[in-house]
C-alpha cells in the first residue's frame, strides 16, 4: 500500500470511509442524495464531511442542476480511489478473516461449554482445545 494511501486512511473518520466506500461501489460516482439515502443522513449533516474529503483531494463535486434545483454528483479522483479500493478490499479481508477465526473458537464446539468455569477441572486456562487452538494460531503467526 502506498504511503499516501495508508496515511490518508489513517486521517479517515468512520463517515468519511462510508462515503467513499459508497462511492466506489457505485463505480466511482454517484449523486449526492443517493448517499445521504444509503447512508440514512440528512445532507446538512454529510455536507462538511463531502467538503473534507473534496479539500484532501479524494473526491470532486459538480453541479448537474439547473435553475432552482440544485444537484450535485460526486466522483472518486484517482487518489480517492485508491484510497477507497483500499478501504473496501481491507474491509472485505478482515470480514472474512473474523469470521474464518470465529468459526474455529474450539469454545462454540465443545461439548463442557455449559459447565466451563464453574469447577476447578473445566476451565478455559485448563483447556486442552483451547490451549491447542491457541498455540497453533500463534505458530501460524510466527510462520508468516
Amino acid at each position: 500500500m502506498d504511503s499516501d494511501v495508508s496515511s490518508l486512511i489513517k486521517e479517515l473518520n468512520e463517515k468519511e470511509t462510508r462515503i467513499l466506500e459508497e462511492i466506489y461501489k457505485a463505480g466511482g460516482e454517484i449523486m449526492l442524495r443517493d448517499i445521504w439515502r444509503v447512508m440514512g443522513i440528512k445532507s446538512k449533516a454529510g455536507m462538511p464531511f463531502i467538503n473534507k474529503l473534496e479539500k484532501r483531494g479524494l473526491l470532486t463535486k459538480e453541479n448537474i442542476g439547473s435553475g432552482k434545483r440544485v444537484m450535485y454528483k460526486v466522483k472518486l479522483t484517482e487518489l480517492g480511489l485508491a484510497v477507497a479500493k483500499e478501504l473496501v478490499e481491507t474491509g472485505s479481508l478482515m470480514k472474512v478473516l473474523t469470521y474464518d477465526l470465529l468459526t474455529k473458537i474450539p469454545c462454540f464446539y465443545c461439548p463442557y461449554i455449559d459447565v466451563c468455569g464453574t469447577t476447578d477441572e473445566i476451565t478455559p486456562e485448563k483447556c486442552e482445545y483451547l490451549n491447542k487452538w491457541i498455540y497453533e494460531m500463534i505458530k501460524e503467526r510466527s510462520e508468516q
